[in-house]
């Protein structure tokens, strides 16, 4: 029967492990799939993959900065004879000029007419310039999901003005921060009105590639740029990558625009200096509104034209990433959690821990490989699962012990009194200690009249329901009056006041434990009779004084008591009292005198004592008030 209950509760400890890692798993699923804590994900994730790297490909920056404000006003009051100025002073020669030159600029509309055909005119004569185009979109679904050709739609177009667009390659110039709100992704392109429009980065790549083969003269001197490969985004299942920065705000080569118009040096110098390289002309001044928050070297922000020589170089070094779906994530994940929660609920607290530690050092190893390998896995939810794995263990492992130290205890009290439980317990290590302390106590012993007799002429299961009607009495009793209850021996039971903790009006309170026996034992007695036709009476012996408490025994057994004289005595009282009387002695007499009512027995002889002692017996308790309960 015993093996049959055991193999009941492992089964139901099995199925709480089953239920609780089921539960894990699913909340791991919904939240990982949810993409709840998308931006909190990209704050995490993109300082841990992003490392900071030298640019490798000739890029340069013309700043329109605060500078060149100072000096020229507004870009927006500008001709664009300004812009046509650049293209003449970069493209000096056939000699040495860029390789391409962007503008990360819009020209829409027309402004001045001079300035107008000044520029489209420079851009035909160099054929090295990509303008920019702004695609307004909107997307068919959610908004959650890895944009794609199929989901992502333009609404408007806005291109360079006609005589200019003629001339020049177009580049999509968004920088968006889109649902994360950091710049941590780009489109490759859009389709629009069945013409497709590569983004910036891949636009320039491209003219530079271009540029690579027609100047074999170039390519022998950096023959790491022959094998540039610029996929075909058009046919790409994908339209949105994460991308990996290589350069930090400040750090790409530049120049300030009035400094490259206004220069000390000579034209051939500057052209020297940018020739074969791809020049990027931008905004660069906090008030142009070209910046955007990214997650990056510790920086907050960067201008747009930096974020395009970045993608231009995770482009060329194959540094984007697709990012994978959160769908599959989540169900990854969960059976990671569920096999994880599994494992922490059946080994101790510090394994547990050290499981969900080595998960998280492991994904974030994994993850980071997956990453350079093209492959975009966001940190946080892993995280998140490791900690409430680990948070989970802790709190499982804490009320398993709680559970366990409450099953000990309830045990423990059916055998010892529960004050001695809560002394034992308190320390929260059930360690045992052999030895003791000098206390005074009220010690009272009672002890059933007749109940050999009668046991004589009783079943042994009537004995039994006798002595536990009795004994529940005495329980009552003592515990009502906040006694502690030491030990039954055989019909007769021990008591103690104040041990192990101080209590008021102790002995007192033991004299009153005594008159309540009494009184439950009258009703008890006529209880019994009826039920079995024999009835019990009791004898009762109270006494005080200092007395050794504490753990008296051996490490392998031992008892939480009370000994010494003065439970000795409190013994021998308890032996000479008649059926139905409550001896006390004369110390208990002084101590409650006037309170209690007594009659004198006299001097008699106890066992073991050599002289006799003065006894009394109670009658009453003379106090209106009992002490606090």
């Amino acid at each position: 029967m015993s093996k049959k209950n055991g193999f009941k509760h492992k089964q139901l400890d099995i199925r709480i492990k089953l239920g609780i890692s089921l539960l894990v798993g699913l909340l791991v699923f919904f939240y990982t799939k949810s993409d709840a804590f998308n931006t909190w994900s990209t704050q995490l994730s993109d300082p841990i993959y992003q490392t900071e790297s030298v640019s490798t490909l000739p890029i340069s920056i013309v700043r329109i900065d605060e500078k060149t404000m100072a000096a020229i006003n507004q870009p927006g009051t500008w001709s664009r004879q300004v812009y046509a100025d650049i293209l003449n002073k970069l493209n000096y020669s056939d000699e040495y000029h860029p390789a391409v030159i962007v503008f990360d600029l819009m020209f829409t509309g027309y402004k001045d007419a001079e300035g107008d055909a000044a520029l489209a005119e420079a851009a035909k004569k160099y054929n090295n310039v990509i303008a920019g185009v702004n695609l307004y979109t909107y997307e068919q679904g959610s908004g959650d999901e890895v944009l794609t050709l199929e989901n992502l739609y333009v609404r408007e177009l806005e291109a360079p003005y006609k005589e200019l667009n003629d001339n020049v390659t177009l580049g999509y110039v968004n920088c968006d921060s889109g649902k994360y709100s950091y710049v941590t992704t780009f489109l490759t392109g859009l389709h629009y009105n069945d013409k497709w429009y590569d983004c910036l980065a891949a636009a320039t790549l491209k003219k530079f590639k271009e540029y690579v083969e027609s100047n074999r003269e170039f390519a022998l001197l950096h023959p790491e740029y022959e094998d540039i490969i610029i996929p075909d985004f058009s046919q790409d299942e994908h339209n949105e990558y994460r991308f990996s920065y290589t350069s930090s705000p400040g750090d790409f080569d530049s120049i300030s625009l009035i400094d490259l118009l206004e220069s000390d040096y000579s034209d051939e110098d500057i052209a020297k200096r940018f020739s074969g390289g791809i020049v990027l002309v931008g905004a660069y001044a906090s008030g142009l509104t070209d910046e955007y928050r990214i997650l990056f070297s510790g920086q907050s922000k960067m201008n747009g034209v930096e974020i395009h020589a970045n993608i231009m170089e995770a482009l060329y070094e194959d540094k984007i990433q697709t990012e994978a779906s959160l769908s599959l994530i989540g169900i990854i994940y969960a059976l990671i959690a569920f096999g994880s929660c599994m494992a922490i609920l059946s080994v101790d607290i510090i394994k547990g821990i050290l499981i969900g530690v080595a998960e998280l050092i492991l994904h974030l190893v994994i993850s980071i490989i997956i990453y350079h390998h093209g492959s975009y896995i966001p940190l946080l939810y892993m995280g998140l699962t490791c900690l409430i794995l680990i948070i989970g263990a802790i709190f499982f492992h804490y009320l398993m012990a709680r559970s366990e130290r409450v099953k000990i205890n309830n045990a423990f009290r059916m055998y010892v009194a529960p004050e001695i439980v809560d002394d034992v317990a308190g320390s929260g290590t059930y360690q045992l200690q052999l030895g003791g302390r000098h206390k005074d106590i009220a010690v009272l012993f009672v002890d059933i009249r007749g109940f050999t007799t009668m046991s004589e002429n009783l079943a042994p299961e009537e004995v039994v329901d006798i002595l536990n009607e009795y004994f529940g009495v005495i329980t009552d009793a003592i515990f009502k009056n906040k006694g502690t209850l030491d030990k039954f021996i055989g019909d007769a039971a021990m008591a103690v006041f104040n041990s192990p903790f101080d209590l008021d009006d102790y002995v007192y309170r033991a004299v009153s434990t005594a008159c309540d026996i009494a009184k439950a034992s009258e009703a008890l007695g006529e209880k019994l009779m009826e039920r079995f036709g024999k009835k019990v009476s009791y004898g009762i012996g109270v006494n005080c004084g200092e007395a050794i408490i504490g753990n008296i025994g051996s490490n392998f057994r031992m008892d939480y008591t009370a000994i010494g004289d003065t439970v000795n005595t409190a013994s021998r009282l308890e032996s000479n009292a008649k059926a139905g009387e409550i001896l006390i002695s004369e110390e208990v007499k002084r101590r409650l005198e006037g309170r209690i009512e007594t009659e004198d027995v006299g001097e008699i002889p106890l066992k073991g004592k050599s002289k006799k002692i003065f006894v009394y017996r109670v009658i009453s308790l003379k106090d209106s008030e009992s002490p606090t309960t």
